[in-house]
């Protein structure tokens, strides 16, 4: 799968497999081989994964690199991959928590054959009590939460100062499945440390904080293990078992536009570009997670140029996908022609779904 070369103009050399270019179509995925370095060139809907030891799941989904920077990693045959998760669910916003749940809930997917695992209790409280806070710190430190057991959420915050001193601590993902509350830990900003002299920035000690847990007996957490097969329409996902009740979930996919069906419109009196404005469900989250329910997907607006038109919207046929974006949901139409924005497209409607696409690896 990958060659090594010599110089420019050489054969590949012993070191190299079959070949230094993957097409991935929807929903594939390719584990990198062990050997070493490998210097990896992900496609425009494909991403390279890191195994998470912790959450137990690949990260991170959603687009690859359209830059043409290459990403360099040291393979062990196990660790990392290339997905092609285009037309997959990847996640979910945990809607209701639900109540009651004395075990893990199975849940399963409507559709395209995605696996899920449930976290029950757990969560990180936002409200962390800040027991000193220290003195003479220029810059707010990074502030560090302590793993949960293999396969909850890891729990993250930042903080603020006042006067040098740390006064708040907040939490960005509650994180789920911890059995204790997290050790809080105070690591200063490395700016500190690299000043020296007669402008040097003061240097901060002394800071602590303690946190508690919240969450018992709900889903707190719902991490997707296997993205499945490419789909065109949201699954929905049920839960069963687990003693409890309510709890549910709306449906993280990594959609690209793949077409489009006109149906009513005025003011396409020339070529349109055609694009979509993500479409993320609004709903607030039971607990706050943005790492594993609003981050998953790196979004992007698709690049489509449509026929010209004599007034109403264009037929799709004749249209040039140069790029069908990265969607977390249907995105909401949006055109311009002639450099104006037409407002009258809410009837356009997208077909959703994925691409083939082709990455380069090479060992280094």
């Amino acid at each position: 799968m990958a060659s090594g070369f010599g110089g420019i103009g050489q054969q590949p050399s012993g070191r190299g497999l079959i070949t230094n270019t993957v097409a991935l179509a929807p929903g594939e995925t390719y584990q990198l081989p062990t050997g070493g370095a490998f210097g990896c060139k992900p496609g425009r809907y494909t991403s390279l994964q890191l195994f998470d030891p912790i959450l137990q799941a690949w990260r991170t989904p959603g687009a690859g690199d359209v830059s043409a920077t290459t990403d360099y990693v040291n393979q062990d045959g196990i660790n990392w991959r290339l997905a092609n998760q285009t037309g997959c669910a990847v996640g979910a916003l945990i809607t209701n928590a639900g109540s009651g749940y004395t075990s893990v809930p199975a849940v399963a997917a409507s559709a395209g054959s995605s696996q899920w695992r449930a976290i029950i209790g757990g969560a990180v409280s936002t409200t962390v009590t800040v027991s000193n806070g220290g003195t003479g710190y220029t810059y707010a430190p990074i502030v560090l939460l302590s793993a949960p057991p293999q396969g909850g959420i890891q729990a993250t915050a930042t903080c603020t100062l006042s006067g040098g001193a740390v006064s708040t601590v907040t939490i960005i993902d509650q994180g789920a499945g911890y059995t204790s509350p997290p050790t809080v830990t105070f690591i200063n900003d490395y700016r500190e440390t690299l000043n020296a002299g007669p402008t040097a920035v003061t240097y901060g000690t002394g800071a602590s904080a303690v946190c508690s847990l919240t969450g018992s007996q709900t889903l707190t957490g719902l991490i997707c293990i296997d993205h499945g097969t490419s789909l065109t329409a949201l699954p929905t996902l049920s839960f069963t078992g687990g003693g409890g009740s309510s709890a549910a979930a709306t449906t993280i996919m990594c959609w690209s536009i793949t077409g489009f069906t006109p149906t009513s419109g005025t003011g396409f009196t020339g070529p349109s570009l055609l694009s979509g404005l993500d479409a993320f469900p609004t709903t607030s989250p039971a607990y706050t997670n943005v790492t594993t329910q609003r981050n998953l997907v790196k979004t992007r607006l698709a690049n489509i140029l449509m026929p010209a038109g004599s007034g109403s919207i264009p037929a799709s046929s004749g249209a040039v996908f140069y790029d069908g974006g990265i969607y977390t949901s249907v995105p909401t139409p949006l055109v311009t022609t002639n450099g104006a924005l037409i407002t009258a497209t809410t009837t356009i409607t997208f077909t959703m779904g994925g691409y083939t696409d082709v990455s380069e690896i090479l060992v280094v």
